[in-house]
C-alpha cells in the first residue's frame, strides 16, 4: 500500500510538471462565502526531492544528511555514492472561516523518511490546528523559528549548530506592539527522541519518563523584511536512581537574526547562536544522539547535563532571477568534563556552499559541497579528529 501511494505521487507529479512550467496546485474552495472569502478552502501540495550524494572523505556513507557528529574518529574513509527520494513531501492545508472574522487553519504534512533500513515509510512532520492566538499540535519548535532555515540548502538536516526541531506543543502568540511579538509554549519530545541522554548498561541510573513539558518564551522584533528573535527554554529532564524519580534542570537561550539586504532582496543573511545545558534534543542535526547528558563522573546516581554552545551563519545571493548561491558555516561544542562519555569536549565543524538554478519558479536543480570535522578532546590521551567532505546534487520540484 505504501509503495502504491509513492508510485501514485510520482506519476501525478510527473503529469503536472510535463503539463507546463506554471503547475497549478490542487485546491478546493467552497461556494459559500463569508466576508467576501470562501467559507472553506483546502489545498494539496507536494515537493519532490532527488537527493544525490557522493562522499569523498569520512565515514558518513549511508546517512542522507551530513551529520558530522556521526563521523567516527577511529574509522576509515568510506567514499561512495547515494541516491534517494525519501525527503519527498506531501502537505494538506485547510482553512475554515467564521462570521466573527476568525478562522481555523490546519496542516498535515509528511515525507518518506520514516522507518528503519531505508524502507521509505510515510512519516508525519507537521500536524496542527491554529485558531486565533493559539496553536495545538506538532510543528517547528518555538525555541527556533520556522523562517530560520538557510534558503536553498540541499542538506535538509544541515547546520550542526542550528536549533530547529518539530515538537508536539501548545503555543500562544501575541502582539505586544505593531512590531514586537511574544510566544509562550509548552512542548514535549517526539517519541523517536524519548531517550536523548546516554546511560550505559549496568548503570545506577535508568530511564524514566519526564513529568513536565519544556517551557519556552520568546520575543520577536519584526523588520521590513526579516526579524530579530530571542528565545529562552527551561527543561526538567527525568531519570531514575535508587528506585526513585529524579530530575535535572536544563536551560538555554537562542538568538536569531534573519535579514534581507537591498531593495531587490537579492541578499539574505541569517545568524543563530545557542547557549545552554541539556538542550541538544532541540538541535536539528544532533538531536536524538544521546548528548543531552550522561552519568555524572563523580556521582554515579546523578545525571549530568552537557553544556553546549553552538551556532551558524549563512549568506545567500541572487546573481540573477534564476541563479543563486549560498555559503554557510556552523559548529557545536560540548563540554563533557563532568560526564562519563569518556571525552572532555566534542567539537563539530561544518561549512559549505552551493549553486542553484531555477529552471522555472517551481523547479530547481543544483550542486553543493560540504566539509566538516569532528574533534574529541581527552584529559590524558591525544585528541582525535577526522574530517569529512561530500557533494550533494539533485533537484527540487514543488507542485
Amino acid at each position: 500500500m505504501r509503495i502504491n501511494i509513492f508510485k501514485a505521487l510520482v506519476i501525478v507529479s510527473f503529469m503536472i510538471f510535463t503539463s507546463g512550467a506554471n503547475a497549478q496546485l490542487l485546491n478546493y474552495s467552497s461556494k459559500d462565502s463569508i466576508n467576501g472569502k470562501p467559507e472553506f478552502e483546502a489545498v494539496l501540495k507536494g515537493r519532490l526531492k532527488f537527493n544525490g550524494i557522493y562522499d569523498i572523505k569520512g565515514n558518513l556513507h549511508g546517512n542522507s544528511t551530513f551529520g558530522i557528529h556521526n563521523n567516527d574518529v577511529d574509522g576509515k574513509d568510506r567514499p561512495g555514492i547515494w541516491v534517494d527520494m525519501r525527503q519527498t513531501q506531501i502537505r494538506f492545508d485547510g482553512t475554515r472561516r467564521f462570521k466573527d472574522g476568525k478562522e481555523v487553519f490546519a496542516r498535515i504534512e509528511g515525507d518518506f523518511e520514516g522507518g528503519p533500513d531505508n524502507k521509505s515509510t510515510f512519516r508525519i512532520r507537521h500536524a496542527f490546528v491554529q485558531y486565533d492566538n493559539f496553536l495545538l499540535g506538532q510543528t517547528w519548535s518555538t525555541f527556533g523559528d520556522a523562517d530560520m532555515w538557510p534558503s536553498s540548502l540541499f542538506d535538509w538536516d544541515g547546520p550542526t549548530g542550528m536549533v530547529e526541531s518539530r515538537r508536539p506543543m501548545i503555543r500562544y502568540t501575541g502582539n505586544l506592539t505593531s512590531k514586537l511579538q511574544t510566544e509562550l509554549a509548552l512542548e514535549v519530545m517526539e517519541p523517536r527522541r524519548l531517550y536523548d541522554y546516554t546511560v550505559p548498561e549496568n548503570s545506577s541510573i535508568y530511564y524514566e519518563p519526564r513529568r513536565l513539558p519544556d517551557f519556552i518564551a520568546t520575543l520577536k522584533y519584526n523588520l521590513k523584511p526579516g526579524f530579530i528573535k530571542v528565545a529562552g527554554i527551561y527543561r526538567s529532564i527525568g531519570y531514575g536512581a535508587n528506585d526513585s524519580f529524579n530530575s535535572s534542570d536544563g536551560y538555554g537561550v537562542s538568538a536569531m537574526v534573519n535579514l534581507f539586504a537591498g531593495a531587490d532582496k537579492r541578499n539574505n543573511f541569517q545568524f543563530q547562536f545557542n547557549l545552554g545545558k541539556g538542550i541538544t534534543d532541540y538541535f536539528l542535526s544532533v538531536g536524538g544522539s544521546g548528548l543531552d547528558g550522561s552519568v555524572d563522573r563523580f556521582d554515579a546516581s546523578k545525571l549530568s547535563l552537557l553544556p553546549v554552545n553552538a551556532g551558524y551563519a549563512s549568506y545567500q545571493h541572487y546573481w540573477s532571477n534564476q541563479i543563486h548561491t549560498l555559503f554557510i558555516a556552523s559548529y557545536n561544542k560540548f563540554n563533557g568534563k563532568d560526564g562519563s562519555l569518556g571525552w572532555e569536549s566534542m567539537l563539530n565543524q561544518y561549512a559549505g556552499g552551493n549553486i542553484m538554478y531555477d529552471v522555472v519558479p517551481s523547479f530547481t536543480v543544483g550542486a553543493e559541497f560540504l566539509w566538516g570535522k569532528k574533534t574529541l578532546e581527552y584529559a590524558q590521551d591525544p585528541n582525535k579528529s577526522l574530517p569529512a567532505s561530500r557533494v550533494n546534487f539533485g533537484f527540487l520540484y514543488n507542485f
